[in-house]
């Protein structure tokens, strides 16, 4: 059981604070007590971020009777401004400002946390950000109890579950009550910020810890390629434009007719910008591209269930012969080294009735805005290997074994055809 409080008396407000001040670190710890003036100083605060809970709402017990307190949100609840601003005044009033430079050196240097990897990413979570047992119910299993309040929300909406902890005991409580460790942030000498998650069963596979600390590791290393370059901005870049969107838009409504209850590969899928709007109608739906920073974007933010991302290469594609019912390959063959290799797997793996969709920027000499986009994408060190009109793009897939059976050119702010082509 849980309730939400919506008010508390002053003593109750105080007891919560000097419940966290009364702490005792271990001999080797300071925790964030580092940057108070004192225990007075660390009880005031807590007292102003428990006001602060209470006004936005996130605050709650284990009972009526108040015996613990846990504060947790969304990721997407954005705390007002007035509520903000009285935190930070109240953060400022009781800092030690003798330390707060060496933490805040700390801050800039360290490894990022679990939560801000998260937020990087866009994928919402629940943040815990108090959890205190007031003193005469201490040691009675409530610890267990707040928790729990907040494990059962994520299970119910298949979220993790985040919080930094700065004590190596208090990780150690964690851990025993169903939380792991996944992040460590050393901001001085005996001042640390352990980064703990629960993750319920039901929360997206990329969601999974492993898998986003490997996106992450995968994103901090140097560009490998001119795609790793361009991983981060690339959805901006090809979808950003109001012609373009709107371009996307109808590619994304045909593709769902088409791709309904489908087997479904997706070639040089990128950040995923197609997968993620189309494979809901899917049966199901494997994403695939050759550049790992691309993938690690892709798993940001919601997943569809039925898809899932996979590093291939276009021209040796790790599938068996006629696994697909449709296959996409957009905006990606004019800049394959050996485009008619890609065909070729793409004949392998596709069923003999099954379906190619390559929509596919086309070049126009006439078209300033296709011209610079062009230029551009050469000075960042993109090389086109083809450059076709629509009418060459065609012909080059029938060159090739395939027979476009609907095409349409797009009016977008990049020339774009779209092509729906079976193998002849």
């Amino acid at each position: 059981m849980s309730v939400r409080i919506n008010t508390l008396s002053e003593e109750e407000i105080r007891s919560i604070g000097d419940a966290f001040a009364d702490y005792e670190y271990a001999d080797s710890e300071w925790g964030m007590s580092f940057l108070g003036k004192g225990k007075q100083a660390v009880s005031d605060y807590i007292c102003a971020y428990v006001r602060m809970a209470i006004r936005e709402r996130v605050l709650y017990s284990t009972s009526e009777n108040h015996e613990a307190f846990i504060a947790f949100k969304r990721s997407e609840h954005k705390m007002s401004a007035s509520s903000a601003a009285g935190l930070l005044g109240a953060a400022f009033g009781c800092a030690d400002y003798r330390n707060i430079g060496k933490v805040a050196k700390g801050f800039m240097h360290s490894e990022k946390g679990y939560g801000d990897i998260l937020l990087r990413f866009k994928i919402p979570h629940i943040y815990v950000g108090m959890v205190a047992v007031t003193e005469q119910f201490q040691g009675q299993g409530y610890m267990r109890k707040l928790l729990e309040i907040a494990f059962e929300e994520g299970r119910k909406h298949a979220l993790p579950v985040v919080l930094d902890t700065d004590a190596g005991l208090k990780k150690a409580k964690y851990e025993h009550l169903g939380m792991k460790c996944v992040t460590t942030k050393k901001l001085a000498d005996g001042v640390n910020l352990y980064g703990m998650v629960y993750e319920p069963e039901n929360i997206p596979k990329e969601w999974k810890s492993e898998v986003v600390l490997e996106d992450f590791r995968i994103m901090k290393e140097k560009n490998g390629s001119v795609w790793d370059k361009f991983a981060s901005v690339y959805s901006a870049f090809v979808t950003g434009t109001p012609g373009n969107k709107k371009a996307y838009e109808a590619i994304y409504k045909r593709i769902r007719s088409v791709v309904r209850d489908k087997e479904v590969l997706e070639i040089a899928t990128g950040p995923g910008v197609i997968a993620k709007q189309v494979a809901t109608e899917a049966k199901s739906m494997i994403a695939t591209d050759y550049s790992e920073k691309m993938l690690a974007v892709a798993h940001r933010g919601e997943v569809p269930d039925k898809l899932k991302f996979e590093q291939a290469d276009a021209c040796n594609l790790p599938y068996e012969d006629d696994s697909f019912d449709v296959v996409i390959i957009a905006n990606a063959l004019h800049i394959i080294p050996e485009p008619e290799k890609a065909l070729a797997e793409i004949r392998r793996v596709l069923k003999k009735d099954g379906i190619l969709i390559a929509p596919n920027f086309i070049h126009d000499n006439k078209n300033r805005i296709s011209g610079a986009f062009s230029k551009a994408l050469s000075a960042a060190g993109v090389k086109f290997e083809a450059k076709w009109d629509a009418d060459g793009f065609i012909a080059f897939l029938a060159r090739n074994g395939f027979e476009a059976k609907n095409s349409k050119q797009l009016n977008s702010t990049i020339p774009m055809v779209y092509v729906e082509a079976t193998e002849k």
